[in-house]
């Protein structure tokens, strides 16, 4: 009797150990969740909490569709002698000026991501997803988001962030 008690303990302990295990797939959905609301509802903390303490790559790219149509009005404002700005192909910047500067001076937005695909191998993760930024309720940015995370002794942390802009006012 009671070695069924003890194998019937064991069983149970091992069954409960491993259902309270989180596996990286649903740690790495929480980043993607977490990193949307955390541009929804502007919060700094749980945002960089996100991030690889070291450098961290961004870079945006403008659809060639937006890319022409803001040269296009920068060469026009240039042959009327206007004050113009230069559109670049590529924006490097870095997660901090997107908080900071974009993410803290926003008003009734929000972020939404779809499409979530993960790839992963327990130490390294690659994220792509689609985005869209609404601006009292009217999609004002869309695209597609690629991030590249490790997995540091503090858990995953996104590393790279590459994304698309298609812009609704160009």
């Amino acid at each position: 009797m009671t070695k069924i008690i003890l194998v019937l303990s064991l069983f149970l302990f091992t069954q409960v150990s491993f259902a309270s295990t989180i596996s990286d797939d649903d740690l790495l959905q929480k980043i993607v969740k977490d990193f949307e609301n955390s541009i929804t509802t502007i919060d700094r903390t749980k945002y960089f909490n996100l991030f690889y303490d070291g450098t961290v790559s961004w870079i945006g790219v403008p659809s060639t569709d937006n890319f022409e149509k803001q040269k296009s009005k920068a060469e026009t404002a240039k042959k009327q002698g206007k004050k113009y700005w230069k559109p670049m192909k590529t924006y490097p910047g870095d997660h901090v000026h997107f908080f900071d500067v974009i993410v803290s001076g926003m008003k009734d937005h929000e972020m939404r991501f779809e499409n979530i695909k993960i790839q992963q191998d327990g130490d390294v993760a690659s994220i792509n997803l689609n985005y869209s930024q609404l601006v009292k309720s009217v999609k004002t940015n869309w695209g597609t988001k690629s991030l590249l995370l490790v997995k540091t002794e503090s858990g995953w942390k996104i590393n790279s962030v590459i994304f698309s802009i298609n812009s609704a006012d160009e």
